[in-house]
């Protein structure tokens, strides 16, 4: 499955971690946005486009945390229906948490469950 993992800039190792993970268990991350730059014109295309071409997008947000540009990718996955598997309350005043392709989970533990599985 090709699966791009979003959350806030400051929180990249665990998505680095979380990667390696999906990795393991056959998948394709679609951008590794954490080894880049960060504030380029170039990075924002490249975030979309991985989006776009994930099959589910893996929203981190266990923190309460301001988390502007997963507000974006949440929008670009919703607006081509491309399923959100959301891990964390960080996003629970945003009303696009709450849409039915979003599906919640309360700890990264099922999301790593759910990768493991062969039709995870």
């Amino acid at each position: 499955m090709n699966l791009y993992i979003a959350t806030k800039w400051e929180l990249w190792p665990t998505v680095a971690d979380l990667a390696v993970a999906a990795k393991r268990f056959g998948h394709t991350i679609t951008y590794p946005w954490w080894v880049h730059e960060q504030a380029s014109p170039e990075q924002a295309l490249k975030d979309i486009a991985g989006v776009k071409t994930a099959d589910v997008l893996i929203v981190l947000a266990e923190q309460e945390v301001p988390y502007r540009g997963v507000y974006v990718e949440l929008g670009v996955a919703l607006s081509a229906g491309i399923p959100v598997w959301l891990v964390g309350t960080g996003l629970d005043q945003c009303l696009f948490a709450k849409h039915p392709l979003v599906k919640r989970f309360s700890s990264l533990q099922p999301v790593l469950v759910l990768l493991a599985t062969p039709e995870g």
